[in-house]
């Protein structure tokens, strides 16, 4: 839902005509700021598949980049503190260029993974479904659309640049990372590694990229190396406590969409029925 009115929302609006408030009354003429403000959350931190930007500047592709500051940074290594990782079923629609069904995020891959589809796991069937199904059925074509995505809350701290060659420090920001496909198995294996009792917040990793090329394609995928160990403090429970929250906010939302996909099922069926009598 968008914002309320100006009008309806300004309970004396002679009072901003007069107050000399010139941002107010420029919003309550038509003048006020027509650009998107920017998405609040948590920053995103990606492997660049860039090789310049809006304004011409070379980018390295294979770099870590994050938003922070009002800038993308880039930077070869970034020190990595995962403080919870859980998986998420999603589907990727290139001609719309936009996620068009998306799961929960569960800590483990056996849950249901409700989805905003109304289904589970965005329609991604088991090896056996598919077999029985066939390799050239709709359900199984569908299935394969569907990701699992490793979903990592983390803490960062990374020496980098901006597109310009600005240096930038960034110091223990949280961010939130996806590794999908390819980097799938590396993040995986980085916590699976651990010794058994340790936290995955108790690891830092010094993360980095590997190119590799398959026919014309070149990808980067994710390299993790354990670099250093440690207890964690009150602050740390804090941002764990931070991420736990976002995640149930999300999963929130995620439900909802999956009630409302579920009564639209129920309709359309209703629907059919009725014509099946008439």
């Amino acid at each position: 839902m968008g914002e309320l009115s100006v009008l309806e929302n300004t309970d004396n609006i002679m009072d901003v005509v007069k107050s000399g408030d010139r941002e107010a009354l420029m919003a309550l003429i038509g003048q006020g700021e027509t650009e998107e403000k920017p998405k609040t959350g948590l920053t995103r931190l990606n492997i660049n598949y860039d090789t310049d930007d809006d304004e011409g500047n070379t980018l390295k592709k294979g770099a870590w980049k994050v938003f922070h500051d009002g800038a993308y940074v880039y930077a070869d290594t970034v020190t990595f503190r995962p403080m919870a990782r859980y998986y998420e079923w999603s589907v990727y629609d290139a001609e719309e260029g936009k996620i068009s069904c998306r799961s929960t995020q569960e800590p483990k891959l056996e849950h249901q993974f409700p989805d905003t589809s109304g289904g589970n796991k965005c329609g991604r069937l088991s090896k056996s479904e598919e077999q029985e199904l066939g390799e050239d059925h709709p359900k199984t074509l569908a299935s394969r659309l569907a990701t699992c995505n490793q979903v990592f809350y983390a803490v960062i701290s990374m020496e980098g640049k901006t597109a310009t060659g600005t240096d930038v420090k960034i110091t223990d920001l949280p961010v939130v990372a996806y590794f999908k496909r390819s980097g799938f198995r590396p993040a995986r294996e980085a916590i699976d590694r651990l010794p058994k009792g340790t936290l995955m917040s108790e690891q830092l990793f010094d993360l980095t990229t590997q190119r590799h090329k398959m026919g014309s394609v070149t990808y980067f995928t994710p390299v993790f190396t354990p670099s250093k160990t440690l207890k964690m403090k009150e602050e740390d429970f804090e941002t764990t406590g931070m991420f736990v929250q976002t995640v149930a906010a999300s999963n929130h939302r995620i439900l909802e969409q999956h009630k409302e996909a579920l009564k639209g099922k129920a309709s359309e069926q209703e629907i059919d029925l009725a014509a099946d009598f008439n």
